[in-house]
């Protein structure tokens, strides 16, 4: 039963994608300041379709997946399995099985960082085997219809019941593991409107899902909500709440410390500042992105699936657009 509901949900994300194809090549109207962009979500999903998945061991009883979408993580207790996002939906059976093998005990509990598909891609085939989902509670919303991103060519939502958190909360809420105390909170719209950081202690990690790609500019998504004032409003928290020895495990990338999380706020404030600046001289979209001001932190921070002229588009529209949430 459970490869049935996860053939039907690629065929349905298949159906899904030749829809946005038509809509985006054919007589929809671009939003201004907006441009098409699949190449984004193309290069991101060629990357998690074709990464080996890796398992890595961060303290007793805590294991991070990196290849098969999101960086999931693991953490165990005497006789179950808790786990931080589910990865993309083609590789889910992978993701099962490695997580299987480092901690031998069943998935129970699913955190979800935020609704995109390459961190709720697994949701169908653990809420089907009973798997407790958690989530903020924006999270339930975007997974319950369908949803576009337009500056990166995503079009998802629409999950079956069974794929949607069974628990949510709005600021933050407190999970025990095994030995592990696990604090949730939504420090307010930044990634998305739902992102959750994970505090883990005594083990000093965070997970702090897509506000932070390692090292990648990242996405904002603007449609849901998300702003670059709220993501570096929320690395802040972040970076008062974790000390010089705390993992950071990022959506995307290899487990950093504190002090890449501080160097990429850091970028970011700076760019926040420089197209904030052609915004008040009067700069159109267009000028921004060539007036290139993200030029010397592209060599190091370009390299992603976001391009320096789409997350300078990001930018711009987020200052300029009075919709999205300012801090």
């Amino acid at each position: 039963m459970q490869r049935i509901l996860q053939k039907i949900r690629l065929a349905f994300a298949s159906i899904q994608v030749i829809v946005f194809v038509l809509l985006t090549t054919g007589a929809a109207i671009p939003v201004a300041g907006q441009v098409t962009t699949e190449t984004v979500i193309q290069k991101a999903t060629e990357q998690f379709e074709s990464t080996p998945l890796k398992t890595i061991s961060l303290d007793n009883g805590i294991w991070v997946f990196t290849g098969d979408g999101g960086n999931v993580t693991a953490i165990v207790d005497d006789g179950s399995t808790l786990l931080i996002d589910s990865g993309l939906d083609s590789r889910v059976g992978e993701l099962t099985d490695a997580s299987f093998k480092a901690t031998a005990r069943p998935v129970t509990r699913l955190v979800n960082t935020h609704w995109h598909f390459d961190h709720t891609g697994g949701n169908v085939s653990f809420g089907s085997e009973s798997v407790t989902i958690i989530a903020q509670e924006n999270v339930k919303q975007r997974l319950s219809s369908v949803q576009n991103v337009p500056f990166i060519g995503l079009r998802d939502g629409g999950y079956p019941a069974q794929a949607l958190p069974t628990t949510t909360y709005s600021s933050s809420i407190s999970l025990r593991q095994g030995g592990q105390q696990l604090t949730l909170v939504n420090y307010g719209p930044a990634h998305t409107d739902g992102d959750t950081i994970i505090y883990i202690a005594p083990a000093n990690v965070a997970v702090v899902g897509d506000i932070f790609s390692n090292p990648f500019y990242p996405i904002i998504d603007l449609a849901s909500g998300g702003s670059i004032d709220g993501i570096i409003y929320s690395l802040n928290e972040i970076l008062a709440q974790t000390d010089e020895q705390t993992k950071i495990v990022p959506g995307h990338g290899p487990v950093a410390t504190r002090s890449d999380l501080e160097n990429y706020r850091d970028m970011l404030v700076q760019v926040r500042q420089r197209i904030k600046a052609l915004v008040g001289a009067g700069r159109t979209i267009d000028e921004a992105v060539a007036a290139a001001p993200t030029k010397d932190f592209d060599a190091q921070w370009g390299r992603g699936y976001v391009s320096p002229d789409v997350f300078v588009r990001m930018v711009f529209t987020s200052l300029t657009d009075s919709g999205n949430p300012k801090r």
